[in-house]
């Protein structure tokens, strides 16, 4: 049933608190949002902006992210395919939240235009108020409250940045910047259930004085951030269609929580990671600019990486969290062209080739300081396992095809990351009459080669396998893919006609994009498979006042 709400909603016998109890599957979003930019120009140099933001947002939903198919019964499942009245794995989610933000930027050109500059201050403040909670339901039908609670967050941010282009020669211009950030999360979480409201605390109550670790360490409910991340850049333009230029820039994403546990000690939290970029490469107009031609080559060297992968419990059990497990290096090339052969007509060619892969600490102690194993400790005893003859996904074998180790022990693939992306296409002006009105038909095709989209890269394939713990009627090595982590290579192809009015002054257009239906997954979970968006038809009309 989908819906807004209704006193009939199947979440209201589970216990479920607040009105989220009375939710019916389906997702709405309100946003508020405000936004202002002031410029002041204290001279013909230099620019002064007050740039404010601010957003107010409330998200409702019931969604069911898992069918409740297991993946060894997929071929033949076992009870039929049915809907269960509160879906496989549903989230009820009651969301508040709240930003601000404030940048003051001042820009000129200083020494008659031998240095062109940048710089300011930016402040964030997010406050955010969710209630939600977690059902699963068994396969025979069961429906189980994992988990329902209240969860604070709140970040607090200030950053300062400066950069400057220094214009050596009318062909030579360096660049150096740098920023400064220094960041606060605070986090809250209490039980909404009635077990741990009645005056006693129980060990498995999602309140703040239960998270702690399986080390026995206190889980920390602040994590403080404070990172320099310079930039520094070179540009040539070695004539008056061709520039090389070079670039490495540092950058980072702070750390946080995993705030959607259902059980306190899994509430882990994880750090910040940082990475070095590197590019280098050419931008030019050739041919009396009829072809432009864009070359980058790039590299990217990621540290402490917020990596999904597996925690290992006592029972064998996995429960997917969200760590720094692991580095990640990806380089490639990236090269765009477009050539115009007559004033009307447009084509372009976008190519891309990457290469990217896991790196992890060979030497790091098995557990870490609270107690979650390590990757390299993860790979040794899935390779134990299927030394002795152990099939994964089974009894004894839950350390492959987990976390960022897959089905043969070996790393996984980075996800979303083929080797080959492809985008060609072509547009074309024709003009109708004599009062300036135009038609353009334009159409472009996409190709990418296959891609892994889950962490583990763990899929299932037909062909029934007999190991040392069991018989199971797939096969999570090889054979025809059924369902997973795989998504093989596609092609999509999207296309529109646009009918444009004198000047511009209006458009009508006819779209499509996937117009040929391409079936193609993007991500799995629990070895349910998510597609890309099916073939879309959209009529859109515009007016320019």
């Amino acid at each position: 049933r989908s819906g807004s709400t209704s006193a009939d909603s199947p979440f209201v016998d589970l216990g479920i608190t607040g009105r989220k109890a009375y939710y019916l599957q389906g997702n709405r979003t309100d946003t508020d949002l405000a936004t202002s930019d002031l410029s002041i120009d204290i001279s013909e140099d230099l620019t002064l902006s007050f740039i404010s933001g601010y957003v107010h947002q409330v998200q409702q939903y019931a969604l069911d992210f898992y069918d409740g198919r297991t993946g060894a019964t997929l071929s033949n499942p076992i009870p039929p395919v049915q809907g269960f009245p509160h879906g496989g794995f549903t989230v009820v989610n009651d969301g508040k939240h709240e930003q601000f933000t404030q940048e003051i930027k001042l820009n000129g050109t200083l020494f008659n235009g031998l240095v062109d500059f940048v710089g300011g201050g930016y402040y964030i403040n997010e406050k955010n108020h969710t209630d939600f909670a977690d059902v699963f339901t068994l396969g025979s039908g069961v429906p189980l409250l994992l988990a329902d609670r209240l969860l604070y967050n709140k970040t607090e941010a200030y950053a300062g940045y400066l950069q400057a282009d220094f214009h050596v020669t009318e062909q030579l211009t360096l660049t150096a910047g740098v920023r400064y950030t220094d960041e606060t999360k605070t986090v809250r979480v209490t039980d909404n259930r009635a077990s741990c409201n009645d005056g006693t605390v129980e060990a498995n109550c999602l309140v703040n004085e239960n998270l702690i670790a399986p080390s026995n360490k206190v889980i920390p409910t602040e994590l403080e951030t404070k990172k320099w991340t310079p930039r520094f850049a070179i540009d040539f333009k070695a004539s008056d269609n061709v520039m090389l230029f070079a670039s490495a820039t540092r950058g980072f994403k702070s750390g946080g929580w995993n705030a959607r546990s259902t059980a306190p000690n899994a509430f882990q939290p994880f750090g910040p990671e940082t990475v070095w970029s590197y590019e280098a490469g050419v931008k030019s107009d050739l041919f009396d600019r009829r072809l432009r031609a864009n070359i980058t080559a790039f590299y990217v060297d990621v540290s402490d990486l917020q990596t999904p992968a597996g925690l290992v419990g006592p029972t064998g059990a996995i429960t997917f969290i969200t760590r720094n497990f692991a580095s990640l290096e990806n380089k490639g090339i990236e090269a765009e062209f477009t050539y115009m052969p007559t004033d009307r007509m447009s084509l372009y060619l976008n190519v891309g080739l990457q290469d990217a892969k896991y790196k992890i600490d060979r030497n790091a102690p098995d557990e870490d300081e609270y107690g979650i194993q390590s990757v390299a400790a993860q790979q040794r005893a899935c390779q134990e396992a299927l030394a002795a003859g152990l099939i994964p996904s089974g009894p004894g074998a839950a350390t492959c095809g987990a976390g960022i180790v897959n089905a043969k022990g070996e790393l996984s693939k980075p996800t979303r990351t083929p080797k080959v992306t492809l985008a060609v296409g072509a547009s074309y002006e024709q003009p109708i009459g004599q009062n300036g009105m135009t038609l353009v038909p334009s159409v472009n095709l996409s190709y990418r080669s296959s891609q892994e989209v889950a962490a583990s890269n763990f899929s299932i394939y037909s062909g029934s396998i007999t190991g040392a713990n069991g018989s199971f009627p797939s096969n999570p090595f090889s054979g025809e893919f059924i369902t997973g982590s795989y998504s093989g290579e596609a092609w999509f192809v999207n296309a529109s006609l646009a009918l444009n009015g004198p000047e511009q002054k209006w458009q009508l257009a006819l779209e499509c994009t996937n117009c040929f239906n391409e079936t193609a997954g993007n991500t799995s979970l629990a070895n349910g498979y998510y597609l890309d968006p099916p073939m879309r038809w959209m009529v859109r009309a515009r007016h320019n006042f």
